[in-house]
C-alpha cells in the first residue's frame, strides 16, 4: 500500500483493504475488543444509544451484532442489519435470538452507496462505522437519504480527543490503527455530522473526549426543499 508512517495523516485505505480487514478479524474480534468495551464504558454506551432506536431502524456497518441485544422490542418495528463484510455479516446473523422477535432483514450492503429507496427508515444506527468510512461526509449523506423527514441518526464513535496530547498519540498511532482494526480513530466526528447536514440535538463524549455519542436529526425542511426541487422539474 501507499502509505507510510510519514503520510499516515492523509492516509485512506480503498474499500477492498478495509473489507479484507475486517474479514480477516471476524472471528476473533467479539473476544478481542470485548474486555476493552467493558473498561472504557463502551458497553454501557451502546445501550444509552441503541435504546433509542424506534419504528422501522436501518443499522449500518453491523458487524457482528454487538448491538442486538440493545434493541428493544417495544419500540422498534422492524430492524435492516447490513454490513459491506460478508464474514462479519455471518457472524451477526448467529446473534439473531439476541433481537427477540424483532422482524430482522440481513443485507450485504456498503454504506457508501445503498439500495434502499429514499426516506425509508425512522433511525438509522452506527455505531464505530464512520471511523472506518473512506469518504465519511458522502456516507453520511447516502445515511441521510434513506432516513424520513425528521428521523434519527444514532451515532456511537471514535475521534478526535479534546486533549492534545491525547491527539497527538491518536495520530502517532494512526497508521498501525487503521491496518489492525480499519478504523481512523482521529478524525472530527462532530464537524462531519454537521458537514452532512444534520441537526446535532445531543452529545456526550467520554474517554479523554476519543468517544462520541451522538443523537442528530435530519432536518424536515429538507423534505420540503425536495419537493419543490421536483416541481420545478417537473
Amino acid at each position: 500500500h501507499a502509505c507510510s508512517v510519514f503520510s499516515a495523516a492523509f492516509c485512506v485505505f480503498t474499500e477492498q483493504e478495509r473489507k479484507a480487514i475486517f474479514d480477516k478479524n471476524a472471528v476473533t474480534w467479539d473476544g478481542g475488543i470485548g474486555l476493552d468495551e467493558a473498561l472504557l464504558g463502551i458497553r454501557s454506551l451502546r445501550k444509552q444509544l441503541v435504546t433509542r432506536a424506534q419504528g422501522d431502524v436501518l443499522e449500518v456497518a453491523a458487524g457482528t451484532g454487538r448491538n442486538f441485544r440493545f434493541y428493544d422490542p417495544a419500540k422498534v418495528k422492524s430492524l435492516v442489519v447490513t454490513d459491506f463484510s460478508r464474514l462479519m455479516l455471518r457472524k451477526a446473523l448467529e446473534k439473531k435470538e439476541a433481537l427477540r422477535g424483532i422482524p430482522a432483514e440481513f443485507k450485504l450492503q456498503n454504506s457508501a452507496k445503498m439500495k434502499f429507496p429514499d426516506e425509508s427508515f425512522d433511525a438509522v444506527v452506527d455505531t464505530f462505522g464512520v471511523c472506518s468510512y473512506e469518504k465519511p461526509v458522502e456516507t453520511l449523506q447516502e445515511l441521510k437519504r434513506v432516513i424520513k423527514p425528521g428521523g434519527a441518526l444514532l451515532l456511537l464513535e471514535h475521534g478526535e480527543s479534546s486533549w492534545i496530547y491525547f491527539q497527538k498519540k491518536l495520530e502517532r498511532s494512526l497508521l498501525r490503527h487503521v491496518w489492525k482494526f480499519g478504523c481512523y480513530h482521529n478524525r472530527p466526528i462532530r464537524q462531519l455530522v454537521n458537514d452532512a447536514g444534520f441537526d446535532v440535538v445531543f452529545e456526550k463524549r467520554r474517554v479523554f473526549g476519543t468517544i462520541y455519542l451522538i443523537v442528530a436529526r435530519k432536518p424536515a425542511k429538507e423534505h420540503v426543499r425536495q419537493l419543490l426541487d421536483r416541481k420545478e422539474e417537473e
